[in-house]
């Protein structure tokens, strides 16, 4: 017996630690969950899909007689000698392609790892690729190869978003909370950005938006949400108004230029299940006391992506609203910090993946916004206690850590004059 403990490895351990947390809380912790978990086999050998996920409503900050008053979007900064890609109208991911299936191709990761028996989601981070001749040969999935499927370097790159999924946008989702001139700010930036499906505004203040507030009109819808209460769990919430899997999170002083965006965009649709994003952190091991410590200095090594500016799918809104222990959501409210690390951990549990950075932007912050709570040593002092409490949730640290950032492939690559690079600054 002792050699045959011996045996086993530290990464077998952490698996069957997780494997038998997991059985236990999702299908053997209550007298309900045995309950479930019984009725849940029996439809599933039935071949009966479950009850689809219920979307968070998402009532409007205006009432139903009042038309705010609209606004042309000053752009400030322009950059029309690049072309980023097509507008388009709205277009809507497609949702519950695989009601009969899922289950039958994928059926082990539902019930064993990254998936949920119980309900069924309009999408998942983990479908199955098609291949590359699914482009041509009789699919119809709307793909968009670059260059008809010739390819090419920057013209053809920015005309479609080839890429090995079909075509699709990202929703916005902005959190905002009493800098009425800063969102509108932010909100004009984003005119004419490609692939952009809608704007969704998160109303966190108890007050309703000036009656004499110009919305600017972006060439997409926007949405602004009333919020039931000032919380930052307020941001992951899978309301029915996000009707794409891609969603683009942002502080209300996030600013971001069009292509890094696009090119964030692009990146995501390469690494569906991860956090794609800009401002990058990690967390470092306290030398003097022992613990986990949250990090925001220079570092070759990275283990979170802040979601004030960071792609996720949309799958991930409804774990962390509905699979998520409360005491995390818990923990976040009580310090009005710490959200964005607990996507991270959420997500580098789901699927043990560190996140993926992109360019070399490290902050975020616009210029000219008032000093951000992110600047306070309270702050700091919040997030170091956050991961430390995170991790007695989850029973272990879940962040992997990262050595590497994503760029387009032609940046710093020398091409002949007669040819355009993917971007002209990543």
């Amino acid at each position: 017996m002792h050699f045959f403990l011996r045996s086993i490895s530290d990464s077998d351990l952490l698996s069957l630690r997780r494997q038998g947390r997991l059985i236990w809380e999702r299908y053997c912790s209550s007298v309900q969950s045995v309950v479930d978990t019984v009725v849940a086999v029996l439809r599933d050998r039935l071949a009966i899909p479950p009850l689809p996920i219920q979307d968070e409503p998402s009532p409007s900050v205006f009432n139903s007689t009042f038309t705010p008053l609209r606004t042309e979007a000053v752009v400030s900064e322009t950059e029309p000698e690049e072309s980023l890609g097509p507008i388009e109208p709205p277009y809507p991911s497609p949702s519950y392609k695989r009601n009969y299936t899922v289950f039958l191709t994928q059926g082990h990761e539902m019930w064993n790892d990254w998936g949920d028996p119980f309900r069924l989601y309009p999408q998942l981070p983990f479908d199955v690729l098609l291949p590359s001749d699914a482009k041509f040969v009789g699919s119809g999935m709307g793909f968009r190869p670059i260059g008809r499927g010739a390819g090419g370097a920057g013209k053809e790159f920015s005309e479609n978003l080839g890429g090995n999924n079909p075509r699709e946008q990202f929703t916005i989702v902005m959190l905002t909370y009493e800098r009425e001139q800063v969102l509108i700010n932010s909100l004009s930036r984003l005119y004419g950005l490609p692939y952009l499906n809608k704007v969704v505004v998160i109303w966190n203040s108890p007050k309703p938006p000036l009656e004499d507030l110009r919305w600017p009109d972006i060439g997409v819808p926007v949405h602004v949400v009333k919020a039931s209460r000032n919380s930052l769990n307020n941001r992951f919430l899978p309301y029915d108004a996000i009707e794409t899997e891609a969603v683009l999170s942002v502080d209300d002083d996030t600013h971001l230029r069009h292509h890094e965006i696009v090119f964030g965009f692009r990146v995501w649709r390469e690494q569906r299940d991860r956090v794609v994003g800009f401002p990058g952190r990690f967390h470092a091991w306290d030398l003097n006391n022992g613990g986990w410590l949250y990090n925001s200095n220079y570092s070759c090594e990275l283990s979170m992506v802040l979601t004030g500016a960071a792609f996720f799918h949309k799958y991930y809104m409804y774990l962390y609203s509905y699979w998520l222990p409360q005491a995390v959501r818990d923990k976040v409210d009580e310090y009005m910090n710490c959200e964005d690390i607990a996507m991270n951990f959420l997500i580098s549990h789901i699927t043990r993946k560190p996140p993926v950075k992109v360019t070399s932007r490290w902050t975020f912050r616009c210029p000219g916004c008032p000093v951000s709570l992110s600047e306070d040593d309270t702050h700091f002092q919040e997030r170091h206690k956050c991961i430390k409490f995170f991790t007695q949730v989850f029973g272990y640290t879940p962040l992997l850590n990262t050595q590497f950032r994503a760029d387009s492939i032609l940046f710093k690559t020398r091409i002949p004059h007669d040819k355009q690079k993917c971007f002209k600054f990543i």
